[in-house]
């Protein structure tokens, strides 16, 4: 699958994460506006088994990279979610 259209820095990887909790994950309109970068990413994306597999499975095709478990495992805030997905843009 080809990468889409993403954004290059980290708001707005942030606002694309939102939009990807909005559309793919079901998240409610207050529920997204509680994502903010400090917030610790399993309180910002209270997620079960099948929503994790899907927020993994979207980031990686939408930014065309493979992240390993044990980067996803490190990460303890949003801002830590963003930042990775910025870093691997630029390698």
């Amino acid at each position: 699958m080809q990468p889409t259209a993403t954004p290059k820095d980290e708001g707005a990887i942030l606002e694309h994460l939102k939009q990807v909790a909005r559309e793919q994950l079901n998240m409610t309109p207050e529920q997204i506006e509680a994502i903010k970068a400090d917030t610790p990413l399993l309180e910002a994306l209270p997620l079960d088994s099948l929503n994790q597999v899907i927020l993994v499975s979207t980031i990686e095709n939408d930014y065309g990279r493979t992240f390993e478990p044990e980067q996803w495992q490190a990460l303890a805030t949003v801002k830590d979610l963003v930042k990775m997905i910025a870093g691997e843009q630029a390698a």
